[in-house]
């Protein structure tokens, strides 16, 4: 059977179910508004009131925007999916929770480029602001979202992205963080129920056991179907260190009521990306059993879910599965959105030797405009780089060691540097993982040279070990205290 898009075509009540849920979306978010006199960590913040459940809410809804990325991993090789894109994340997470989600708190920088300025100085604060732009691009989800409603509504690509660009940014214009978690506790709900529907529909026509037993042995093997070497898993382990840089984790301990409500809600967060990854694995393994011959097909892998969903979940359940895969990608968007446009608007403006201005309608009127500029680059790099999901993941590679051990330091008590210093740390980092990444390709391009990495580590590696070896060169003892 030949598998494609057009065969997974949906009944006009499954597309009533995805239109309301726009709707519900866009009511949500579009009645968060700030009054012009409220202070801007209202608008940036939420105040800093965010208690616990809207906390978990929006930090697990915004940490799964990859998901049609998990069905293909999950299809292609296995149930290995929980060793390299489950157990590294909660391992970092949890540590993030026991020592840095408090003292984030505790602080008043509201992000990590006000984070850097504090403790380094404003260089190095630019710089790091550049690196969060480049990692909090909308432009890999945007694509998602607009591959997903090109197949169901059939319009053009770049129609569909255009209109997955304003339905998922036009609230935060007046709501700002607001919006983003209204909107996100509806999301919370849908990705949790239309996996879980799936599931059950699944596991009511075969059990577990029997699924279990008619995948290939590959998938079955915790190394995956690839047989991924013992480096391999320690370099996934090590790329989920990204947690520790992530502005979406920063922006969320800084917005919660106590440090307290942000460890307890990473904590609990944890709980629920283990229970969404066990179902979404679940239904991956069900994916190719049902839909064997998936990797020849027109669609391909990548569209496991979808096709999954359609083939087996009757009218009406179908659209609100759909509504579901949606709502991941959407509550990824709009929280990218906004925190990039906070580092366009905000943190390249700041003056260099005041934080005064955090709490002017100008520094408001240049995040939303920043909110424009974010979605319309994002935009333009969904349309014309059909590839801008690996170019994400490679700039993640290259640009996380420009800011993990700085970052680090702005925790550690005995260790202080410069702004020179810090910055040239992260100018290190990043120039040693750029140069590792294109060792390959310049090989080639000389005629020799060969298809993987220098000693077969990926560029994440050297680049932090640059970083390492540095520190004990450019830091200095200090005896401040954690901040």
């Amino acid at each position: 059977m030949e598998f494609s898009w057009e065969s997974a075509r949906l009944h006009p009540l499954d597309l009533t179910i995805i239109a309301l849920y726009v709707g519900g979306l866009l009511y949500l978010g579009l009645r968060s508004r700030l009054s012009p006199a409220a202070r801007l960590d209202h608008y940036l913040l939420g105040g800093r009131r965010l208690t616990l459940v809207p906390f978990v809410a929006t930090l697990v809804s915004t940490w799964y925007g990859g998901i049609l990325g998990v069905g293909e991993f999950t299809y292609l090789n296995g149930v290995v999916n929980l060793l390299v894109f489950g157990l590294p994340y909660y391992i970092f997470a949890i540590l993030y929770a026991l020592f840095f989600a408090a003292r984030i708190r505790r602080g008043d920088a509201l992000t990590i480029p006000e984070r850097f300025r504090q403790n380094f100085g404003p260089r190095s604060a630019r710089f790091s602001a550049v690196l969060v732009f480049l990692l909090t691009t909308p432009a890999p989800y945007l694509l998602m979202l607009g591959v997903m409603l090109n197949f169901l509504l059939g319009l053009d690509l770049w129609v569909t992205i255009l209109l997955g660009t304003i339905f998922s940014t036009i609230y935060l214009w007046r709501g700002g963080f607001q919006a983003v978690v209204r909107t996100d506790l509806l999301q919370f709900i849908l990705m949790f129920v239309g996996f879980a529907v799936l599931l059950s529909l699944l596991l009511g026509e075969e059990s577990l056991v029997h699924m279990w037993r008619e995948l290939p042995a590959g998938h079955r093997d915790w190394r995956g179907a690839e047989h991924l070497s013992w480096q391999v898993i320690l370099v996934w382990f090590l790329i989920a260190s990204w947690t520790f840089v992530d502005p979406g984790f920063y922006q969320r301990c800084a917005a919660a009521r106590t440090g307290r409500t942000a460890a307890r809600g990473i904590i609990i967060s944890v709980g629920f990306w283990l229970v969404f990854d066990l179902l979404t694995t679940a239904t991956g393994l069900y994916a190719v059993i049902r839909l064997s011959d998936l990797t020849g097909s027109s669609a391909g892998p990548v569209a496991a879910y979808p096709l999954l969903g359609a083939a087996v979940l009757p009218v009406g359940l179908r659209g609100f599965f759909f509504a579901a895969l949606l709502a991941v990608i959407m509550s990824t968007v709009d929280s990218f959105v906004f925190i990039s446009a906070t580092t366009l608007g905000r943190d390249f403006a700041l003056p260099d030797d005041a934080l005064a201005s955090r709490r002017t309608a100008v520094e408001r009127r240049r995040i939303r405009w920043g909110i424009v500029a974010s979605a319309v680059v994002g935009y333009f790099l969904a349309v014309s780089l059909p590839s801008v999901v690996e170019l994400w993941y490679t700039l993640g590679m290259v640009l996380v060691p420009g800011l993990l051990l700085p970052i680090l330091f702005t925790f550690y008590p005995r260790i202080t540097l410069s702004d020179k210093r810090a910055l040239t740390i992260g100018l290190v980092g990043v120039i040693t993982a750029g140069i590792w990444l294109i060792t390959p390709d310049v090989g080639r391009w000389l005629g020799g040279g060969s298809e993987t990495y220098p000693l077969g580590l990926q560029p994440m590696l050297p680049g932090l070990l640059a970083t390492i070896i540095l520190v004990p060169l450019l830091g200095k003892k200090s005896s401040r205290s954690l901040g």
